[in-house]
């Protein structure tokens, strides 16, 4: 499962946008941060209202009726963790007022911003952060089940995912206990010898030439 993003990636793609300082930047920002923390397909994303939202912030928990969802078969409730609570909030402020639409992430004509469009603004800033894959929105939602798999401590982390994405079925979850490319990359390196013993290429380099010259 290659469709997620490291700790590292995560953090670099997200500042990358929160350095710029300006509205879209800074929208983009916790849109992505959102997407992160909520485990959302953007298509659910997309449908949030500004009553969805103030809803959320009152309950705790942010409500996906079955008619947002993929499917369409059962409604989800995704709790808002501290995180999530900011960059929502950052998000209602940023959306400002006077716009004839109540979604909260507003287009660039009033209404509610267009799948195809997240699906742009992401795929921008993974370009510029300078990640080697394209990044889509759904690599969010893995790599929010990555990271609760990585950091659980849970008898049945599978289970916490189930819960947190609204899979139906934890064999859904499944394809999240495969080997990160993380652990292959350090078993690899720690197989093949050097690499996975930290030498520097200008010590390797200095080993070589002394054995050839």
């Amino acid at each position: 499962m290659e469709r997620y993003l490291t700790v590292a990636e995560q953090q670099h793609l997200l500042r990358t946008a929160q350095r710029v300082n300006e509205p879209l930047a800074q929208r983009d920002y916790h849109i992505m941060a959102a997407l992160l923390y909520s485990g959302c397909r953007i298509g659910e994303f997309s449908r949030l209202c500004l009553g969805d939202v103030w809803s959320a912030l009152k309950s705790g928990y942010l409500f996906l009726p079955r008619e947002y969802r993929k499917g369409g078969r059962r409604d989800h409730r995704v709790l808002l963790t501290r995180p999530l609570r900011l960059h929502l909030v950052a998000l209602l402020n940023l959306r400002g007022d006077g716009l004839a639409e109540d979604a909260l992430v507003a287009g660039r004509f009033g209404g509610a911003m267009s799948v195809r469009s997240y699906q742009q603004r992401i795929a921008y800033w993974a370009e510029q952060a300078g990640l080697p894959m394209r990044v889509s929105p759904h690599f969010f939602r893995h790599s929010r089940a990555m990271n609760i798999m990585r950091c659980s401590e849970a008898a049945d982390p599978r289970g916490i995912v189930q819960q947190a994405l609204g899979h139906s079925s934890v064999a859904t979850t499944g394809i999240y206990t495969a080997p990160s490319r993380e652990q292959v990359a350090q078993v690899l390196e720690a197989v093949d010898g050097r690499g996975g013993r930290g030498e520097s290429l200008a010590a390797l380099r200095r080993d070589f030439l002394r054995r050839v010259g």
